[in-house]
């Protein structure tokens, strides 16, 4: 039952790297900033419980959203954003397929952990959000963010400033897929999560197309 929760990302982690033809990178770029993304995520987990027991749900449609736009989709996500930017300081920033392949790793590796936390979190529940539109969503990260955040690093002045706010945007964005399906809009969640994962194909196509050297 919570198969596709669980394998979703490392398994998507491995398709992208195949894809992009980044599988015989070194381990500095894509091993190891996945552990050290594993890693981040245990002190991450305290965090989570201690604001669930602060910030208790409310069926406010405006307060919901809000709950799960910061507190379930902004604070991980900037905190593996963070340290993903941490990874790739330095030269990195300057190697686009470098940067982005340790952002997708170290993401990848943060993702995969929160995935098993959420399984022993739910454990005997069969919430569809759960199952499968929330590790749709994290999919939806892993593919999207490592080129914007890379871009961002690489960009200067207002370039900058838009990339680091459209990266900001995202969990903002997600959150409007669990905040549609408490609220009973099961078709809207599930319509604005493949709105979302089509998004996320054409920038991620997008960036390997431009990126990819032109032969002849």
């Amino acid at each position: 039952m919570f198969l596709f929760l669980l394998t979703a990302v490392p398994i998507a982690y491995l398709l992208l790297l195949s894809f992009g033809g980044q599988t015989n990178q070194p381990a500095a770029i894509t091993l190891v900033p996945f552990v050290k993304g594993a890693l981040l995520f245990l002190p991450v987990i305290v965090l989570l419980l201690i604001l669930e027991q602060i910030v208790p749900e409310q069926f406010n449609p405006g307060r919901l959203y809000l709950r799960y736009a910061l507190l379930r989709m902004a604070v991980p996500f900037l905190i593996a954003a963070a340290g993903a930017l941490l990874v790739v300081r330095g030269g990195l920033k300057n190697d686009f397929a470098g940067g982005t392949t340790a952002v997708l790793s170290f993401m990848s590796g943060y993702y995969s952990v929160l995935g098993i936390f959420d399984t022993v979190a739910n454990i005997g529940e069969t919430d569809a959000y759960i199952l499968f539109m929330l590790p749709t969503l994290r999919l939806v990260i892993i593919a999207l963010v490592p080129f914007v955040l890379i871009d961002a690093l690489r960009a200067y002045g207002f370039a900058r400033v838009a990339a680091f706010l459209a990266a900001a945007a995202v969990p903002f964005a997600l959150a409007a897929v669990p905040w549609l399906y408490r609220l009973g809009f099961l078709g809207g969640a599930v319509g604005l999560s493949a709105a979302l994962v089509v998004i996320a194909a054409a920038v991620y196509l997008r960036f390997m197309v431009t990126r990819l050297p032109v032969s002849g």
